[in-house]
């Protein structure tokens, strides 16, 4: 049985959430698969940062919903994780709060790396509150936390 991207990205991202095995991803970040239609075209030679690219493109999908998309729906490649409205609506009626925009990461949110880190690894920002829906509360572990902020400070 085969499987699309979308849900294959989706049970790395599952993995990655519930902690996966670290040290096979400590011994392993640097063959992690870092191309992608949506990736930024250069490339670094620090494994941290590659391993920041790969789970911002492939496995988090933080491009998705953090980059402004065409006419046709397709990401703006040439504006990636610069800010986007969300693509999809609310399931929710009522009360319930929802994002419509994500914001501009390119500066990693002007966060300290230790910010960083505790938000994707608790879901909750430096202001004490978390992100309304449909940002997910990441449990990212401390070594992807780090790299996905080590990749952002890249661009």
């Amino acid at each position: 049985m085969r499987i699309g991207t979308t849900a294959a990205a989706a049970i790395v991202a599952l993995a990655l959430v519930a902690g996966g095995d670290r040290a096979a991803g400590q011994e392993a970040a640097a063959d992690l698969p870092v191309a992608s239609p949506g990736a930024a075209a250069t490339t670094s030679t620090d494994p941290t940062v590659e391993r920041g690219r790969y789970l911002v493109h492939e496995a988090a999908l933080c491009v998705q919903c953090h980059s402004p998309r065409d006419r046709r729906g397709e990401l703006d490649t040439s504006r990636l994780l610069t800010g986007g409205a969300i693509p999809f609506k609310s399931p929710w009626t009522g009360a319930r709060r929802w994002a419509f925009q994500a914001p501009n990461l390119r500066n990693a949110l002007g966060y300290t790396e230790e910010e960083w880190v505790r938000f994707l690894g608790t879901g909750v920002r430096r202001s004490g509150d978390t992100p309304r829906p449909p940002m997910p509360p990441y449990r990212l572990s401390e070594q992807d936390a780090r790299a996905i902020y080590e990749y952002l400070k890249s661009l």
